[in-house]
């Protein structure tokens, strides 16, 4: 793969900006990962297939490129086994590897012949990274490879990951989490709307340190932004009561005031699920410790009581989950 180049990527859609000053180089065999919302990122691999155009600016090396992209919610063919959904895509691409020797990279040889709707989510992440691979692209991009996995599938994801790099695929990953940056990324990079990319030295940082690991090395700290006129405000997740989706704005409820947030409601769900939150109703994000009553109106009704007395949904469909994370 030769050199791509993005300088000065200006892309607008519906009025709406949604990259500015984007500058970026992805030499081969180069290993970044950016961090990005959904719909940022969404956007940015669709430039790079070229599948819509920039608005201004100058992208060149993506002429003779062949790009895959995975996104987190990529769909499957859940009724095919995975031997035969992968053969699909081998008919299709130039991969002459026998699958069977394949397989055990990507730790699913032993679900080989089990239908795609019997994989955990785990398993159906490095199914999606297999078949891209089968696909043997120059480039892939990936979005939030590792957004609720299991720590067993984390450790087998990363391994296929390598596989995958070490076959002269270069790889570049997005994702709004910085932890999951620093585990799958040498080069890192933020990028800030209306002001571009950023390079950090996270990832420096967190190589140079593996060989200190120990008890007392601090983990990152996931803080929840909001803008309020000149400043941006940092909130822990635990000082959060419960998020609100307005008009399709994010409203972190906090001791009784509303501050907005730029992400969307799925984009916190991913990140504050494993932190003691719960998606309650379509609108609705709710701190588990935050909850103090459950009353049901009818068979079909129900809302729960907060402590500071906030009264929020709770969907018919939720109950079974809801009672599955507090026992109840």
């Amino acid at each position: 793969m030769q050199t791509i180049q993005l300088s000065n990527i200006f892309k607008q859609q519906a009025h709406q900006t949604i990259l500015k000053d984007f500058t970026l180089t992805i030499p081969a065999q180069s290993n970044i990962g950016i961090q990005m919302s959904h719909v940022e990122a969404t956007t940015f691999f669709n430039l790079l297939r070229q599948t819509t155009p920039q608005t201004s600016g100058v992208m060149t090396g993506l002429t003779l490129a062949r790009i895959q992209a995975i996104f987190h919610d990529d769909g499957f063919y859940p009724q095919l086994t995975v031997s035969t959904y992968l053969k699909t895509f081998q008919h299709i691409s130039t991969f002459e590897t026998d699958l069977d020797d394949i397989l055990q990279y990507f730790a699913l040889k032993d679900v080989a012949h089990t239908k795609i709707k019997h994989l955990s989510f785990d398993q159906q992440q490095r199914l999606a990274i297999l078949r891209a691979f089968i696909l043997q692209p120059d480039l892939l991009l990936i979005e939030s490879p590792l957004t609720n996995l299991t720590n067993a599938g984390i450790e087998l994801y990363l391994a296929a990951l390598a596989y995958t790099r070490e076959h002269g695929v270069t790889v570049l990953l997005t994702s709004y989490s910085l932890e999951e940056l620093v585990l799958t990324s040498t080069t890192i990079f933020r990028y800030r709307p209306n002001q571009g990319l950023e390079l950090t030295d996270l990832a420096t940082e967190s190589s140079s340190d593996s060989a200190h690991t120990s008890e007392d090395t601090p983990r990152p700290i996931f803080k929840v932004a909001s803008k309020v006129e000149d400043k941006t405000v940092f909130f822990s997740p635990n000082e959060i009561d419960f998020i609100e989706s307005v008009n399709g704005v994010s409203q972190l409820n906090v001791s009784g005031e509303q501050f907005t947030s730029s992400q969307t409601m799925s984009e916190l769900e991913q990140q504050l699920t494993t932190l003691g939150f719960f998606r309650c109703h379509r609108s609705y994000l709710v701190n588990l410790q935050q909850i103090a009553e459950l009353i049901s109106y009818s068979r079909n009704s129900y809302t729960l009581i907060l402590k500071n007395k906030s009264k929020l949904p709770l969907s018919r469909g939720k109950l079974t989950d809801l009672k599955a994370l507090i026992n109840f």
